[in-house]
């Protein structure tokens, strides 16, 4: 499997658990009085994501495959 076809194959649960996330974030922001949008903070969310699909990629190209 290929990088791209690994992504393909797992992008629904990549932008789905990114969402979920960032909602969930934002959601415990506003309850505590914080700005909801916090660009230095932020930029971890986009990190853990691009760790979650390398994840994903390493193993569906050594041959575990989507699942």
């Amino acid at each position: 499997m290929t990088v791209m076809e690994s992504l393909k194959a797992r992008a629904g649960l990549l932008i789905s658990g990114g969402l979920s996330f960032v909602a969930a974030l934002a959601l415990l922001r506003a309850w505590s009085g914080d700005p909801i949008i916090q660009p230095s903070g932020d930029v971890g969310i986009l990190i853990g994501v691009a760790m979650v699909a390398l994840f994903f990629v390493i193993s569906d190209t050594r041959g575990r495959g989507a699942r």
